[in-house]
């Protein structure tokens, strides 16, 4: 799968693998979404093939990620859906921390709005 999500919601549950991965799940009023935020950029072989100042900048900012995650948080997580032993998680390559509380209002709006405008447009046979 190739989706990007960005969930916004409350930071319930968060499980540090220092130097590996941090796991967390987002609570979106929906329900709760687990993600993950891999730590382990400079010692992965997964990012051999990446040049070093890139990898440097990729762990520097998952490191950010890691110390601004905290329970009770409202975060934006952008990242890619991938499955993990049966369960959806979303792999994080981005997390920004909302400082307004009325961000998640606003968000549910926009959701209310995308689902009248875009999944519920009818229209006409043919077209």
């Amino acid at each position: 799968m190739d989706h990007h999500p960005l969930p916004v919601g409350t930071v319930t549950s968060r499980d540090l693998k220092p130097n590996k991965f941090l796991r967390f799940t987002v609570d979106d009023g929906t329900g709760c979404i687990s993600c993950i935020l891999w730590l382990n950029q400079l010692t992965s072989p997964y990012f051999y093939r990446r040049s070093p100042p890139d990898v440097r900048l990729i762990a520097s900012m998952a490191t950010r990620f890691e110390t601004e995650i905290k329970l009770g948080v409202v975060a934006r997580v952008r990242g890619k859906i991938s499955s993990y032993r049966g369960d959806m998680q979303i792999t994080v390559t981005d997390v920004v921390i909302e400082r307004d509380p009325n961000v998640e209002v606003l968000h549910w709006l926009e959701c209310m709005m995308l689902a009248r405008k875009v999944y519920n447009a009818v229209t006409a046979p043919g077209k």
